[in-house]
């Protein structure tokens, strides 16, 4: 692994820098992005610091595009210096975290699925990548629960063509039939709440169910490793 303390001495450049707020995100931006060319020769352990507090201030200006390639290459800084943990924490695993919500927040669910199920795959007791990754898979909407929406929408329409019909011709005028016309309206605008809600209730039963399936699958392999190498 390689070394990641901090030395004695440190440039004028990383003093600058750390000399910003740790919340003054665009300011952290601005700074490291005009002083790329100085920054990119640091020595390692200086220049890691600075690239990860970069991309972590631009997550959190909702730069994402730039987070993601900025993320990449500390990956790949990861991997090549086989960095596990930095400062205590697990830069690979937190990394990859904020990769999958960077994708998250622009709408590419499936690219954000994927991370996390990788994530789920590295530490399967990890409950946040779990629920994250059921949140996701809940934005990807099927077919079956866009026809439960579009039927509920028609119901609920139907229903105000229904009281349309009770207040202009039934009461004025055929007031036998205002309990049966009030039986229907009821009916049909019951009848499009329950669909609604068991069609969003069944999607959200499946999705817990499959994310289950998957980190149960991932526990057993890590459990049982030689048959899944036969």
């Amino acid at each position: 692994m390689r070394q990641t303390e901090d030395s004695f001495y440190h440039s004028s450049v990383y003093q600058e820098f750390k000399g910003i707020e740790q919340n003054e995100f665009r300011n952290i931006v601005r700074f490291f992005e005009s002083r790329t060319d100085e920054i990119v020769h640091l020595e390692f352990n200086e220049y890691f610091e600075l690239l990860l507090t970069y991309a972590e201030a631009l997550f959190e200006i909702g730069t994402y595009h730039s987070f993601l390639t900025v993320a990449d290459q500390a990956i790949e800084i990861t991997i090549e210096q086989n960095i596990k943990y930095y400062h205590g924490e697990d830069v690979f695993f937190n990394i990859l975290f904020k990769k999958a919500a960077a994708h998250f927040n622009l709408m590419e669910y499936g690219k954000a699925k994927h991370i996390l199920q990788e994530l789920i795959k590295m530490d399967n007791g990890n409950e946040l990548t779990v629920r994250f990754l059921k949140k996701c898979s809940r934005q990807e909407k099927p077919s079956y629960l866009k026809s439960t929406r579009a039927i509920s929408v028609f119901l609920f329409l139907l229903t105000a063509g229904i009281i349309a019909l009770e207040l202009c011709l039934v009461r004025p005028f055929f007031t036998a039939y205002i309990d049966l016309i009030e039986l229907v309206r009821n009916v049909v605008f019951g009848s499009g709440w329950i669909i609604l809600i068991a069609g969003d209730l069944f999607f959200r039963w499946r999705v817990n169910s499959e994310v289950n399936k998957f980190v149960a699958s991932v526990k057993k392999k890590k459990k049982n490793p030689v048959q899944e190498m036969a």
